[in-house]
């Protein structure tokens, strides 16, 4: 079973929602911890300083030189101080022997320190901060001792505190504080992270990693495939995509080109006129470094944006060869040519024999040529209704006398003009083909038997081709490759021939069999049903 996998959109949102909680916390509780450092710092210092001015107030000295815990200025001035402080609810003022003569409860005047923290500022005169529980429970402290500088001598001391009660009351209500806060930035990091998984998406098309990565394969693997040249550009001119068909069609070495100027490339090319002018160009004839090419130019547009331009280009001298092969076009010039080159061969012996004044042998040789001209003819024309085929036919004649082979062309052969869907076309690549490469392997063979058979039978279900040689065959280890596109022992071969035959066989619903022995010939015989599918 395939394991769920969430969408793209859902993964950034969950990754950035993930990534905006941890650093929120993590700069959350860094800061909580430097808020209540702080606080604390500042609550320390604060009672620290109200603690040392109310030791130095005159008010203070002179109430301490006066002995009475009850009848000084130093409780209402102690007194004034807490109404009007933040975050202190403690002042002590005590003698050295630890009575009080200020305390926020004026019940408590006369009676002893508590907390037992004092001893360190009676003993030492230092100033301090600790941390002890007294008759108002347990507070953060601050210790100052009172001097009197006239006499040096120390009369007393100052305790300020602040109840740890409410410093934790303090610092709760900062680190909620700070959590909102947080809860605030996260809210806008959820907003944020939802609008850039959104910004993301689109970006991509709405296409999840798993369609891109195969769309990205299915790209490479339709450039290799295909045999046309394919070269984009973007909007800067700088080329994209270049594929192996099209460095080989200009003859390009160089392995990194990508991001290189088109122009740099190929001066001429007219890719950057297309991205300016956002038209295209079909089937456009140009020479591109020393190679005729056929071109079809688009601008690549995103929406009503043009972001690019591509090209597609083949040789137009491949491609002039392809369409001779496919359409027949190129058998049926190679027929006429041979009866125009028998022709005037036998023009030529006319035209001599008349310069020796051999009227007699003109006369007979006019006759014979004549009489077997009219039996070919009669044979083809009269068996074979369809005028197309019947030329090739009687083209191949020709240029096979000039090899010195004899074709012979089956007496039992018949077509009519209407085929079905068998096309004269299709006709004159199968046979056209099948004939031509008979009369190759006869010319590579020896032997002085140079015969060319040709059946052509038409019935009411399908016609058979039969093409019967006695070349030089075909060995073993190639049977199983003839019929393979590009596949050929001549040099100068495109290996197109038996490729198209095959599959224009194979178009129609027919069959092909191959039968060769090596030096003494090979047999194709074809099965075309009149009603395949094409």
């Amino acid at each position: 079973m395939r394991k769920k996998q969430f969408k793209l959109q859902t993964q950034i949102t969950i990754f950035t929602i993930i990534i905006a909680i941890i650093s929120i916390y993590t700069t959350t509780y860094f800061t909580a911890r430097w808020i209540i450092s702080s606080m604390q710092q500042e609550i320390n210092m604060n009672i620290m300083n109200i603690a040392k001015v109310i030791a130095n107030s005159p008010n203070v000295v002179e109430g301490m030189k006066s002995g009475d815990y009850y009848q000084n200025p130093i409780q209402p001035f102690v007194q004034k101080i807490l109404e009007d402080t933040n975050q202190v609810e403690i002042i002590v003022v005590a003698d050295m022997e630890g009575f009080r003569y200020a305390h926020p409860n004026p019940q408590r005047l006369g009676e002893k320190f508590v907390g037992g923290d004092e001893l360190r500022v009676v003993k030492t005169g230092e100033n301090y901060i600790s941390e002890a529980t007294g008759t108002m429970g347990t507070a953060v402290r601050a210790f100052a001792s009172i001097y009197d500088e006239e006499n040096q001598q120390q009369l007393g001391f100052v305790m300020v505190g602040t109840l740890t009660q409410t410093i934790a009351e303090i610092k709760k209500q900062r680190i909620i504080t700070a959590i909102l806060t947080s809860l605030v930035g996260l809210f806008f990091g959820i907003i944020g992270a939802i609008f850039l998984a959104n910004k993301i998406k689109n970006k991509l098309f709405g296409l999840e990693p798993d369609e891109i990565a195969k769309l990205y394969v299915e790209k490479q693997g339709m450039l290799e495939a295909i045999h046309e040249g394919v070269i984009a550009i973007d909007t800067d001119e700088k080329i994209t995509l270049i594929n192996d068909s099209a460095r080989k069609l200009l003859h390009i070495s160089e392995k990194d080109i990508i991001g290189e100027k088109i122009t740099k490339l190929l001066p001429n090319t007219r890719l950057p006129q297309v991205l300016k002018t956002g038209v295209a160009e079909y089937d456009r004839e140009q020479l591109l470094k020393e190679t005729v090419i056929i071109s079809n130019r688009v601008p690549i547009k995103s929406g009503e944006k043009i972001v690019g331009a591509i090209a597609t280009f083949r040789d137009k001298t491949m491609i002039t060869r392809l369409a001779e092969e496919v359409t027949g076009v190129k058998q049926i010039v190679q027929a006429l040519r041979a009866n125009s080159h028998e022709f005037m061969n036998k023009l030529h012996v006319i035209l001599g024999l008349i310069e020796i004044e051999e009227f007699e042998e003109v006369k007979r040789y006019i006759i014979d040529t004549n009489k077997n001209q009219q039996q070919i003819m009669t044979l083809v024309i009269g068996k074979i209704k369809d005028t197309t085929i019947a030329g090739l036919l009687l083209g191949k004649i020709s240029r096979a006398k000039e090899l010195g082979i004899v074709m012979d062309i089956s007496k039992e052969s018949y077509l009519e003009k209407q085929k079905g869907k068998i096309t004269s076309s299709v006709l004159v690549t199968i046979l056209g083909n099948l004939i031509e490469n008979s009369m190759e392997a006869i010319s590579l063979n020896e032997k002085e038997e140079k015969v060319i058979k040709v059946s052509l039978i038409e019935s009411k279900e399908e016609i058979t081709i039969t093409v019967k040689d006695t070349g030089i065959g075909i060995p073993e280890k190639n049977i199983s490759c003839i019929f393979e596109r590009g596949f050929s022992t001549k040099a100068l071969s495109s290996g197109i021939g038996l490729s198209l035959i095959k599959n224009t066989v194979e178009n129609l619903g027919g069959d092909i069999k191959v039968t060769t022995e090596l030096y003494e010939g090979t047999t194709f015989m074809i099965t075309l049903p009149k009603e395949g599918k094409i």
